[in-house]
């Protein structure tokens, strides 16, 4: 569920237990990466940013206990950053995880924990790290890969549809849960 953090400046969102949505790419194609706006820095997250990422992390997050586990299934130069260069603050971020772990998923890698400052929005950040990991997760040969998302994150679900990524239908509910979400997005029909 949406809320605004202790001083109401940025949306969050709990991440309540149950099901996910989630999506899927059926395909290995790269995507085509926008350009960084000017004053804008994509790369990789670098060693000893734990803290910068950890302030960026919470604007969105509530679980902070999730930061720990992250380097260890991130892969190798996966977690990608955009820094605002006039204030060398991370402005948004997201992650490409291993393909381990899930049944419905055990050979697909994860795109996960797209998170973008609001007081750096429509940009068009969010569209490019989460790009820069779905060809992270391509180069390393990933054919399905996927991610898990709340309904609530409408800019994030936008993001990922222009990506080719499309719902997954795993839990009879969620067509239902899909139709509501397209609906909210201004979309009449699903992919």
């Amino acid at each position: 569920m949406a809320r605004g953090d202790d001083n109401q400046t940025h949306p969050r969102f709990d991440t309540p237990q149950g099901d996910k949505l989630e999506m899927v790419r059926h395909s290995s194609a790269p995507v085509p990466v926008p350009p960084v706006p000017e004053g804008y820095g994509l790369r990789a997250l670098a060693a000893g940013e734990e803290a910068r990422y950890a302030a960026l992390y919470r604007l969105a997050f509530d679980d902070m206990t999730r930061l720990a586990e992250m380097p260890g299934k991130t892969l190798p130069g996966a977690c990608f950053v955009v820094e605002h260069l006039a204030s060398r603050r991370l402005v948004a971020s997201c992650r490409g995880y291993y393909g381990k772990g899930r049944p419905r998923h055990p050979e697909g890698g994860q795109l996960t924990w797209l998170v973008v400052d609001p007081a750096h929005g429509r940009k068009g950040l969010g569209t490019i790290v989460a790009a820069t990991v779905t060809n992270r997760l391509a180069q390393e040969g990933y054919e399905r890969p996927y991610l898990r998302t709340d309904d609530v994150r409408l800019p994030a679900i936008s993001i990922y549809l222009r990506l080719g990524w499309q719902p997954n239908f795993y839990t009879p509910g969620m067509h239902g849960r899909w139709e509501r979400v397209f609906a909210a997005l201004g979309q009449s029909g699903m992919a």
